[in-house]
Parts: C-alpha cells; structure tokens; sequence
C-alpha cells in the first residue's frame, strides 16, 4: 500500500470520525436541551405548588389574597402589608414562567396551561392596583402581557369572582 492510499484512508477515516463526533454532539445537545427544559418545567410546578401550600397553611391568607385582588383598598392596613408581599410572590412566580416560555425553556403547553390561574387574578381590580403601582419591578415584557390582559381573557371556569358568588360572597365583579 502507498503513501497516498494511507493518506486517502486516514482522511476517511478522519472524516467518518468528525461525522460520528458531529452527530454524537448533536444527540448530547437535543438530551441537555430536553434536560433543561424538564428541570425548567418541574422547577416551575415546585413554584406553584409552594405557593399554593404556602397560601393553604395560613387559614387567613387565601382569604387575604382573594379579597385583596378583587379590592385592595378594602382589607386593613395589617393585610394589605402582608398581601403585597403575597402578591409579590404570586406574580413574580408567574414571571419567571413567562419570561422561560418566551425564551423557550419552558413549553408552550407550560405556560398555556398556567396563564388561566394568572390571567383569573391579574384582572381583577384589586390586582390589577397592585400592579399599576409596582410595574418597574417586573419585567417589561411580562408587565405589557399583564397590561394587555383583560376580564375577558380569562378562559370560563377560571373566574375568581364565580368562586366567591358561590361561597356567598357577592362581592366579586
């Protein structure tokens, strides 16, 4: 065998070679990014699920909370200093899942199947004061979705106002 013959095979065996690391590469990648995105996705799940116990294990916060959204103005200073900082979490938590949608960390299906729960509070007038007055702490992109978002927007069966009618409270818009 020549020189030239040798020569040929090591470049196809060379080139065999960066074609197998490419596609080897390639299959790390697709597994990182899925692995990403399921981390991102669980991540996201464990947020919403400390919040709600969080809200849960307090027998007066989830009423703080409701009432607070439909009508700020309406609980004492006491609750509203500590729903500010509820709603603080709350629409931080959903931030962030936005801002991993827009960047496609997270899935669309994620966001579409979390954005009623935001959507069923943001709109309500108590919410929507608290946020009109603290805008610059979020996101601009996720604070236009917010501002953009109306009562109408919320899909049926999500609307906060139909729980509290139901409980006896008429107060919901």
């Amino acid at each position: 065998m020549s020189w030239e013959a040798i020569g040929a095979l090591a470049n196809v065996i060379g080139a065999v070679a960066v074609v197998l690391s490419l596609i080897y590469l390639g299959r790390q990648v697709r597994s990182g990014t899925h692995e990403l995105r399921s981390n991102t996705r669980d991540s996201a799940f464990h947020s919403l699920m400390e919040w709600n116990y969080y809200v849960m294990s307090d027998p007066e916060m989830g009423w703080i909370f409701q009432s607070g959204c439909r009508d700020f103005g309406s609980l004492p200073e006491k609750e509203r200093a500590r729903l500010v900082h509820v709603m603080y979490s709350f629409f931080k938590m959903f931030e962030n899942i936005y801002l991993h949608y827009l960047d496609g960390s997270v899935e669309e299906s994620v966001w579409t199947h979390n954005k009623p729960m935001l959507l069923a509070y943001a709109t309500l007038p108590g919410a929507r004061y608290y946020l009109e007055n603290r805008k610059k702490i979020f996101d601009p992109r996720f604070w236009q979705f917010l501002a953009d978002s109306r009562p109408d927007d919320v899909p049926a069966g999500h609307l906060v106002s139909r729980i509290a009618e139901k409980s006896g409270d008429k107060t919901g818009d």
